[in-house]
């Protein structure tokens, strides 16, 4: 009897995982948007960083998974001539731009995507 409850703990357990894992996947996860289906990544449409010459880097607070690492991306990447890159560890965004970047117009689309500029790092 005691082996039958121990089975039947175990596979509510297990069952329980999977349903958690699946859930991650489909529903997203982590700090932000829970709820929400995971952010689908804006992709660039010119991946040439020859391209790009000018290059600010930004730290960015508030940023703490993968999906907030995407909002942060997404919204630079939006911006025309803009390629972004999001260090999550260092907590800062690279910015590649076409032309001089709009340091004003990068802080106000962080802004807007719910995330707070730091200072710049390094601009090129």
């Amino acid at each position: 009897m005691a082996t039958v409850i121990i089975v039947l703990i175990l596979l509510a357990l297990v069952g329980y995982g999977i349903y958690s894992f699946v859930h991650h996947l489909t529903r997203g996860g982590g700090c932000c948007g829970e709820r929400d289906a995971a952010v689908k990544k804006v992709k660039v449409e010119d991946r040439n960083k020859a391209h790009y010459p000018h290059t600010l880097v930004l730290g960015v607070d508030g940023m703490t998974c993968q999906n907030c690492q995407r909002h942060v991306e997404n919204a630079l990447n939006v911006l025309p001539g803009t390629w972004a890159a999001v260090d999550l560890v260092a907590r800062s965004v690279t910015v590649l731009t076409k032309d001089e970047a709009d340091e004003d117009a990068i802080r106000q689309a962080i802004r807007d995507a719910g995330y707070l500029p730091l200072r710049t790092t390094s601009k090129t």
